[in-house]
């Protein structure tokens, strides 16, 4: 019986069901647009800025204002700023970039509770800071910036940038209401290079004062003085009748160019006002250098070891607090000779290569304009080198020179070559491997504290290359600390665990001191009762070889005055 045919039946399938689009149109990101700052708008228009110390922002607010800006230095940040930078900004931000977005928004927000409205805000206000583009999220200030004001409310907020918002406005046609001048400039420049001097002086004798709150107290008097100097400093200008044979040439703007850098350089009424600063201090202070205090250098990013607050866990007052003297540094001053060593370093790396671009030869001539460019440049750069640090000179002397002079860079990269290639520009580059080492070698610091955001790649590039640092050197104490806006007790743990250490060494550094003056305490206390000029703030105590501390170095001191014979000094240009 043949089978019966087998029949294929085809599978059917459903047709598919339309799955509806439910994503959200792809909205791109672009750079909102905002109100021009021009020239007429400078009367009503109320700068804003901020993230520095408070020390800077006021005298900075001064040179400002002198130029004929509304300038406001904007309060300390705190948690608060923090908060609210973490409720209308992006995630995934740094630490400066939470507080100081949040710190603009939460005073704002205060200005809209106080009775402002919105659009009154947006027309009559404007924040000025630095922007920058790079390996690092700094590069992403200023639209973060924007994206939180927007979602705060204060959409098209104006935000002006350093070297961006100069000369003409094309749609209006009227000048750009910040102007950056050589005058600019040369302000803020003697605004830094102060309030750097004052800020390292007054951390340097807080911890000594013999009455609490004293140097703090004379420091709001001297802001005081010194505000009103750079409010009323008189600029150079060209008088007209010099002026006269030069109209109409290319030379006029280069007279005048060259007459204001050589006026604020000769000129003296900045030293005479710190040296009565200097007085200020020397009548109201009196100190006791006989504390034993471990001295903690603080390095790291420049916005954590600059600013003073919620920041950076309050960590010179902490530090103070648990008995020692937070050292830091002349930040501003560090960070330009910085930035014009790297540009002069930059240019010699491209000289001759500009010149050969698209050409397989140069005739003489040519070859001859370009190395004069190259010449000229680099002459330029190096002059610069030279006036910012005579001008600081200049600042430790009225002062009392008791501040340490900065270090050289060439001396930093030199120090940190073997670890860090200093074309590795991102982050701090070489300078806190330098300075590690350098105040190390130098006898200038027991510890040295590396502050840096949480997460900052940039920055904890430099700490992995610190273990070999400290591998060579064993006394080193060097210690990392990421800061956020939480954890700070965690962070306070670690650095007091680190300052046992510190303190062991300063205790051991004075035993071994007092030692060498053949001295009792009860003696040396017994010559500065009668000799109260060794107290002042500003007394030049030399740096003893060897030593660190200012209790040691004050004990060998007084005991060689008592034998009346010198000290053997270490070779540094300056004190500590």
């Amino acid at each position: 019986m043949t089978p019966p045919e087998l029949i294929q039946i085809e599978p059917t399938r459903p047709e598919p069901m339309p799955i509806p689009d439910v994503r959200p149109p792809v909205k791109h990101f672009h750079r909102p647009q905002e109100s021009p700052f021009t020239e007429s708008q400078r009367d009503e228009t109320t700068l804003l800025f901020g993230g520095l110390t408070p020390r800077h922002e006021r005298l900075v607010e001064s040179a400002l204002r002198n130029l004929g800006y509304k300038a406001k230095a904007l309060p300390s940040t705190s948690l608060d700023a923090y908060e609210r930078a973490k409720e209308y900004g992006n995630n995934g931000q740094c630490n400066p970039t939470y507080f100081t977005v949040g710190n603009l928004v939460k005073y704002l927000q205060d200005l809209h509770d106080a009775g402002m409205s919105r659009e009154e805000i947006v027309r009559k206000y404007a924040f000025f800071t630095a922007g920058s583009c790079g390996t690092c999220r700094f590069g992403m200030y200023e639209a973060e910036y924007r994206f939180a004001l927007a979602n705060a409310g204060f959409d098209g907020f104006r935000i002006l940038l350093f070297g961006t918002d100069d000369g003409i406005d094309q749609s209006t046609g009227e000048r750009a209401g910040l102007e950056l001048n050589l005058d600019f400039f040369l302000g803020l420049i003697n605004a830094f290079n102060v309030a750097d001097t004052l800020n390292q002086f007054v951390h340097t004798i807080r911890p000594y004062e013999v009455e609490a709150g004293s140097v703090d107290r004379v420091t709001d008097e001297a802001l005081d003085r010194l505000y009103d100097f750079f409010l009323h400093r008189d600029r150079f200008e060209l008088e007209a009748s010099w002026v006269r044979p030069l109209a109409g040439t290319r030379f006029r703007k280069t007279a005048e160019f060259f007459g204001k850098l050589t006026s604020d350089t000769l000129r003296h009424d900045l030293d005479e006002t710190m040296a009565g600063v200097r007085g200020l201090y020397d009548d109201a202070v009196t100190l006791d250098p006989f504390r034993v205090k471990p001295i903690v250098k603080i390095i790291g990013e420049f916005w954590a070891q600059t600013t003073e607050g919620a920041g950076n866990f309050h960590i010179h007052r902490f530090l103070e607090r648990e008995g020692a003297e937070a050292y830091v540094v002349r930040s501003l001053f560090n960070r330009i000779s910085y930035m014009l060593w790297q540009h002069k370093h930059m240019t010699r790396d491209r000289k001759g290569l500009h010149g050969l671009r698209g050409k397989e030869k140069l005739r003489v001539k040519e070859l001859a304009e370009h190395y004069l460019r190259f010449a000229r440049k680099w002459g330029m750069l190096t002059a610069g080198e030279k006036l910012l640090r005579r001008k600081n000179e200049k600042l430790l002397e009225a002062l009392g020179g008791t501040l340490h002079s900065m270090p050289s860079q060439y001396e930093l990269e030199e120090l940190a070559r073997p670890y860090w290639n200093w074309r590795t520009a991102s982050g701090e580059a070489h300078l806190e491997i330098g300075e590690n080492i350098y105040y190390h070698q130098h006898h200038l610091a027991h510890m040295v504290l590396s502050l840096k955001p949480f997460t900052c790649m940039p920055s904890t590039q430099s700490d992995g290359v610190q273990a070999k640092v400290v591998e060579k050197y064993p006394g080193m104490i060097f210690l990392p600390i990421e800061t956020s806006g939480d954890g700070e007790v965690i962070a306070h743990s670690r650095v007091q665990m680190a300052l046992g250490t510190a303190r062991s060494k300063a205790r051991r550094e004075w035993a071994d001191a007092l030692a060498r003056t053949g001295r009792t305490l009860h003696e040396l206390k017994a010559f500065v009762a009668d000799h109260p000029e060794l107290t002042r703030p500003t007394y030049d105590v030399p740096h003893a070889r060897g030593v660190v501390g200012r209790a040691a170095a004050f004990a060998l001191h007084v005991g060689s005055l008592m034998d009346a014979r010198p000290v053997s000094v270490a070779p540094l240009s300056g004190s500590r």
